[in-house]
């Protein structure tokens, strides 16, 4: 028993560097596409429904949606269902016209893999008269324009206006960022629609920037003014670049790490053990030892409860004021449970406790990590995972069978009998560990780099976990060889290995927990087309840098007859810009900026127009990478 006593010490050091290390939050591992009303929106009559559209289904509570006035009111709503044609779609009635005011949508859902996603949308209700009665405010055109490319120094810049304004602040930036200075704006006398703005100084080459904020002329000055901004180049487009900094730091431990995480590892390493233990005793080596085991079954039992029991307290805290009846209604909820009580079950009854326990280590596949989403592969990367997770079992249980279980007067004879068996099964759990390992990496993310892969949580935990699982490999390949002559001498040393083994079997569940509350996409970088060629147009798209800052879209069209291309780049759930490319050469278009504002998944829709007025549009989605994603 000095060796058990051993490992739970490793376990609770374990426990301990849990609760040392600050957790974070888990980002919800789904993604809300569209809102109606979408965010700010003002309407002028009341909305019928409260409507989302998620990237992967979600499951609905009873408070998935509510929605109340500006005093906190809440307002009646229908349940929230499932649209019968699309389950990414979320429907709730209002079951009566809202009169005039600002109104909050609270969301409340639950990924796929048990993530709560909470999100709120604002939008106001105003009369209908007074939301036509006056024109937008909009730019209607710049000189310098948009995106072009001037030979010289502008003596000043023009805009013109829908309506009378008055500009609250205007400023020009070149390609380092530095501010041009300016004389004031003024209006041109003939044109009170017209602004203009004159340089205090002469411009070199290269691309500037220009932000402007304004308001229609005596408008209400509590409004927030509008701001736009537009590009143009002296004689030649050149990147806007960065401001030295310095690089963000990361740390080269886990954020994630916290009590969540340690909940999933602890149901982990109680489900894997005791289904590991059962598979050896019932497949692999038959023996009359099981007083012992069954004795520690009940520890591991424990470990399971305590586990779930994290786990549920989090979510129900995030989750909100839902019944008991409701909670437990939540297949997050009652599946845990199911677990818990199949695991009871096959420790009072032996007949059943090799079914009941696989039972529930299946069950895991369906509330636990990333598989669950259809983005994933759905049922195919499911089937994976839970190969992954038995092949694990089978090796983890295995283990401490064999160290735990013997007298050490019978240590040599129970090795020389079970090691071997063992070794077979530990050899063939760990090559389907590796294949179904690398089957799921490619599967969460396709593409990416090494940095982006190395400095995610995601990444860093495969790596570890790829790691310590190339220990245990490499050990297994000498204790084999050193199995086949058991002597004396060579006892301590296989005794020993499967110790060490142990360890890293703990640790491999640590990192295989993390992954759990970790966001794959958050290691992907990546754009990828929906199509190729459109209308026997070819185009080449590159991001440089592919991550959040200033950034430069290069577009290479195999037509030379493209004569404007505009870009826009929208990421769930309201946020669009549209951009006007400069063409710097024949086929060739480029835009510079802050293009790429976060991490997250963006679509881009690149319009191409032809000097014959045809148009071309191509579509795309481009994968930033970082853990802070944007409604991910």
């Amino acid at each position: 028993m000095q060796f058990v006593r051993k490992v739970l010490n490793v376990i609770m050091f374990a426990f301990i560097i849990n609760f040392l290390i600050p957790g974070i939050s888990g980002f919800a591992h789904s993604n809300l596409e569209q809102t109606y009303p979408i965010e700010g929106e003002k309407l002028t009559e009341s909305p019928s429904t409260i409507e989302l559209l998620v990237q992967d289904p979600v499951v609905l509570h009873p408070g998935s949606i509510k929605l109340a006035d500006s005093f906190g009111h809440a307002i009646e709503l229908e349940g929230a269902v499932v649209d019968p044609n699309d389950n990414t779609h979320i429907i709730s009635n209002i079951t009566k016209d809202l009169p005039d005011g600002k109104y909050v949508v609270k969301i409340n859902v639950v990924a796929l893999d048990g993530y709560v996603l909470q999100e709120e949308i604002k939008f106001e209700v105003v009369n209908k008269e007074n939301g036509q009665n006056k024109e937008k405010l909009r730019a209607l055109k710049y000189s310098p324009d948009d995106s072009e490319i001037i030979d010289g120094s502008p003596e000043k810049i023009d805009l013109w206006f829908s309506r009378p304004v008055d500009i609250t602040a205007i400023g020009v930036f070149d390609d380092r960022q530095q501010s041009i200075r300016l004389k004031e704006p003024y209006v041109y006398p003939k044109d009170p629609n017209h602004i203009i703005v004159e340089f205090n100084e002469e411009l070199s080459k290269g691309t500037y920037q220009v932000t402007w904020y304004a308001r229609p002329s005596g408008d209400d000055t509590s409004k927030p003014d509008i701001l736009d901004v537009f590009y143009f180049a002296v004689d030649e487009f050149t990147p806007i670049q960065q401001v030295n900094l310095g690089e963000a730091t990361n740390s080269f431990w886990f954020n994630n790490m916290g009590l969540k995480q340690l909940g999933h590892w602890l149901v982990f390493f109680g489900i894997s053990t005791l289904f590991g233990g059962a598979f050896f005793n019932s497949v692999i080596y038959k023996h009359n030892h099981l007083k012992k085991w069954n004795k520690l079954t009940f520890v591991f039992l424990l470990f399971v409860i305590i586990g779930e029991a994290i786990i549920l307290t989090i979510q129900k805290r995030e989750i909100g004021s839902l019944s008991i009846i409701e909670f437990i209604s939540l297949k997050f909820v009652w599946i845990p449970l199911l677990q818990i009580i199949l695991i009871t079950i096959g420790l009072l009854f032996a007949k059943v406790r090799f079914a009941f326990y696989g039972t529930a280590l299946f069950l895991t596949s369906f509330i636990t990590g990333h598989a669950t989403y259809p983005r994933y592969g759905g049922y195919l990367t499911i089937a994976v995972n839970t190969f992954h997770l038995f092949a694990a079992s089978i090796w983890i249980g295995g283990l401490f069978q064999l160290i735990i279980i013997p007298k050490k007067d019978d240590m040599k004879d129970w090795l020389k009998d079970a090691l071997p068996k063992f070794s077979r099964w530990a050899l063939i759990s760990l090559i389907v560990l590796i294949f179904t390992g690398i089957f799921m990496t490619i599967r969460y993310v396709p593409s990416f780099s090494i940095e982006s892969f190395i400095k995610s949580e995601w990444g860093k935990a495969v790596i570890f976990k790829i790691g310590a699982t190339l220990m245990v490999f490499i050990l297994g390949f000498f204790q084999r060889k050193t199995i086949i002559n058991l002597t004396a001498n060579a006892l301590t040393k296989v005794v020993s290995r499967v110790k060490v083994e142990i360890i890293y079997a703990v640790f491999i569940l640590i990192f295989a927990s993390l992954l759990v509350v970790s966001t794959p996409s958050a290691a992907e970088q990546g754009v990828y087309p929906k199509s190729l060629e459109k209308e026997n147009v070819q185009l080449n798209v590159a991001f440089s840098p592919l991550k959040p800052g200033l950034n430069v879209l290069t577009m290479d069209f195999d037509h030379k007859d493209i004569e404007k291309v505009e870009v826009t780049l929208s990421m769930p759930p309201n946020y669009k810009v549209t951009y006007n490319a400069f063409k710097v050469e024949e086929g060739v278009f480029k835009i510079t900026g802050n293009l790429l504002h976060a991490a997250g998944t963006m679509n881009m829709k690149v319009k191409a127009i032809k000097v014959n007025g045809d148009k071309t549009d191509f579509s795309y989605k481009v994968v930033i990478p970082g853990e802070m994603r944007f409604n991910e």
